[in-house]
């Protein structure tokens, strides 16, 4: 960066002085201008073997998600027990009087 100003520098590279001046203080405190990784966690999901709890919902048929929920060993909300469910495929069993075809 000798001999170039910031602002050159930004336009070449497309990217923001602000972009720069980071990286050039992580190369003074480093050594070197490297992404950081490690520190991403990511989202912890709450099932981790999924024929497990198809084998746990395959055995509670006709439970609530809030009951399935309070039955499962692992601790989540109704609302979570329903996106897994979802997630294996199944879907809510659906009342007579919601099918019935009401143009008659």
């Amino acid at each position: 960066m000798k001999g170039y100003l910031i602002t050159q520098i930004s336009k070449l590279l497309k990217i923001s002085r602000d972009t720069l001046h980071r990286w050039r203080n992580r190369r003074d405190h480093t050594g070197d201008v490297k992404a950081r990784f490690g520190y991403q966690t990511g989202y912890n999901h709450k099932i981790s073997d999924m024929e497990e709890f198809q084998k746990f919902i395959d055995q509670n048929p006709g439970k609530t998600h809030q009951q399935l929920a309070d039955l499962y060993p692992v601790e989540m909300s109704a609302k979570t027990m329903g996106v897994w469910i979802k997630k294996l495929g199944y879907t809510r069993k659906k009342r007579a009087s919601d099918t019935k075809n009401v143009m008659h």
